[in-house]
């Protein structure tokens, strides 16, 4: 619960307020090892989005983690309540720990170096086609530097070199799970509104999935947020996606799988046309079986 609020703030001042706390933060961490501190900040603050209910989302990465007591100490100095809440194994590479600083709550994912490097070759050299990995991957390619520059745009450089071999592998992986168009052409004549539901929610992200891949960019379904800036940062995409996929969760069942099978042609095209090493033979199968009349 915030202890403090800067909703009646113009512009820009709750990213503003919330690069200064972070700022804060890293700072309290100077002495730990400076000579392998990296600290960012990434999420709604960088993108300027930050409001009242936003979070302060950074990264304290270091050679080798202290203990949990030392890290605490680091953030009290520079005003930081007890942790309230933390999930992860310092002794085992990292953690993610939360705390408030001047009633914000602010969100630390501690690494060592040697672990975060890991988590980058998951998917630049593993090529994971889905795994919340991609969602630190893209929030450490927008991250701005608190301390450490140079390591941070050195990896901001290997992640901007997206792998056309996981470009594929997300391809073929987001289009291996069938949507059941066959049990779609009875179950929207029935009482079953929400296993439709069920369907047309997993088939969205997999259509975000297959497009993210089409355009080389990093996706998870972990915590999906801000889908419409999503899309429209895609070069290609079908037309008003994320519209139409809102469209979709919100009609009745019978238009909305009319409305998702045509997203989903639309998408396999483009599929085919950008990453023609993905068999889309299958999937256009199923597809073929939607015939509620």
């Amino acid at each position: 619960m915030k202890l403090t609020s800067d909703s009646a703030l113009p512009g820009h001042s709750a990213a503003h307020e919330r690069r200064r706390i972070a700022q804060r933060v890293a700072d309290g961490h100077r002495g730990l090892d400076d000579s392998s501190l990296l600290a960012f900040v990434s999420g709604s603050v960088v993108d300027d989005l930050a409001d009242e209910r936003s979070d302060v989302d950074m990264s304290v990465v270091l050679a080798e983690l202290p203990t949990a007591d030392v890290l605490q100490a680091a953030a009290a100095r520079v005003g930081g309540t007890p942790w309230f809440w933390s999930q992860g194994e310092l002794a085992e590479g990292g953690a993610v720990v939360a705390f408030h600083v001047d009633g914000i709550e602010v969100q630390i994912g501690y690494a060592t170096h040697a672990a975060l490097q890991d988590q980058v070759d998951e998917l630049l050299l593993r090529h994971n086609p889905d795994t919340p990995l991609h969602k630190l991957a893209e929030g450490i390619l927008k991250a701005e530097p608190l301390f450490g520059q140079r390591p941070l745009q050195a990896l901001q450089h290997r992640l901007a070199a997206f792998p056309p071999e996981l470009a594929l592998a997300m391809g073929r992986h987001f289009v291996a799970t069938p949507t059941p168009w066959r049990a779609l052409s009875q179950i929207v004549h029935r009482d079953a509104a929400l296993w439709c539901r069920e369907i047309f929610v997993d088939a969205s992200y997999r259509l975000l999935g297959l497009l993210a891949a089409v355009n080389r960019r990093y996706f998870t379904r972990f915590q999906v947020k801000r889908m419409h800036r999503f899309a429209a940062g895609l070069a290609h995409v079908p037309p008003d996606f994320a519209d139409r996929v809102e469209a979709v969760l919100k009609a009745d069942p019978l238009p909305a799988a009319r409305q998702l099978l045509a997203l989903e042609a639309q998408t396999f095209d483009l599929v085919a046309d950008h990453l023609p090493g993905v068999d889309l033979t299958a999937a256009r199968a199923r597809h073929a079986q939607f015939k509620p009349d």
